[in-house]
């Protein structure tokens, strides 16, 4: 594969992932209808991975004191 053609099936992906995840239009040679419904799809499947992630940890604002003892 020579650089150009190496440029260009990046520029390519670069615009298929603008369309499916970033609002962009279809690029040349995709039906848009079929890559909204991809977006769609993929919306909802991010929505539904962190829906089921669980929230993260909240962070520690003080130390915990040793257990066995008491104030120092």
């Amino acid at each position: 594969m020579t650089t150009a053609e190496r440029a260009a099936l990046g520029a390519a992906q670069e615009a298929l992932l603008a369309s499916l995840v970033g609002g962009a239009d279809a690029p040349p040679g995709f039906d848009p209808e079929r890559l909204r419904v991809q977006a769609a799809v993929l919306r909802a499947k991010r929505r539904h991975a962190a829906e089921e992630s669980p929230p993260a940890p909240r962070p520690r604002l003080f130390r915990r004191r040793p257990s066995g003892g008491g104030p120092r």
